[in-house]
């Protein structure tokens, strides 16, 4: 079975821009043939310069600035370019081919980090514009109890809320917390911090099976140092030092 990858892009210097192209060009080493769709979240188009063509990337300019994270899940809801699509930022690199058409899960994390009480309240006023927001409160809150108790935790985190995920998944948790509406209250990094922690509750509560595995690549902070810098990236690759399937970088945008 086929996909798309979504890409969620933000470029505000040279540097950012060597990203997304860099991005593209991963990808196609592996998944010659899929389609690409690139949600650009604000760019300053100053510093923007494709650096190949590729008539099979299609390129959409979010009317929402700001949203980060939330912005493919929005034009993937409206748009259903396929039946799973691949969501990611623009700072990702493949360095292996990961056969996600044959992974047959309605939803799965890239990488997962250890549930959390981080800006809580923020996390909770977010929380109550959606439908049926009082399961969501219900999970978040209880992540101080499962710490005082030692029961067993919930819900994992969803790191930069990237994931695999079916159309009909994304349809079902909108149909259930109506959280698309949340591109009316999310408008910061702080804002898509607290949404990491909020999406994951709703797919936790929708597909319990998640407590078994919580992520494709496993914890984040396991997975690669924290501040991993594209510098960094580009001096391994150099260096034939890349040990890794698909490789994140930290920028902090």
């Amino acid at each position: 079975m086929s996909f798309v990858f979504i890409i969620t892009r933000h470029v505000n210097s040279e540097r950012t821009n060597r990203y997304w192209n860099r991005c593209i060009s991963t990808i196609r080493i592996y998944y010659p043939k899929n389609k690409i769709v690139v949600i650009d979240d604000n760019s300053n188009y100053e510093f923007v310069v494709k650096m190949c063509e590729d008539d099979n990337v299609q390129y959409v300019q979010s009317e929402f600035p700001g949203r980060g994270e939330l912005l493919p899940y929005y034009y993937y809801y409206h748009h259903p370019w396929h039946s799973k699509a691949v969501i990611i930022h623009d700072s990702i690199f493949f360095h292996s081919c990961i056969p996600f058409g044959k992974i047959n899960l309605p939803v799965c994390p890239l990488w997962h980090f250890t549930s959390d009480t981080e800006n809580i309240d923020n996390s909770m006023r977010i929380t109550h514009n959606l439908k049926n927001s009082a399961i969501i409160k219900k999970m978040l809150k209880n992540d101080s109890s499962v710490k005082i108790l030692g029961k067993s935790k919930e819900w994992n985190g969803c790191f930069g809320i990237q994931c695999m995920i079916t159309h009909d998944c994304l349809r079902n948790i909108q149909e259930k917390f109506n959280f698309l509406n949340l591109v009316h209250h999310i408008h910061n990094r702080a804002d898509r911090c607290c949404f990491e922690r909020i999406f994951a509750c709703m797919i936790y509560s929708q597909y319990p099976a998640l407590k078994k595995c919580p992520s494709l690549f496993g914890n984040i902070f396991n997975y690669l140092h924290f501040g991993y810098s594209y510098e960094e990236y580009i001096n391994d690759v150099n260096n034939r030092k890349i040990n890794k399937p698909v490789i994140k970088v930290w920028t902090g945008r």
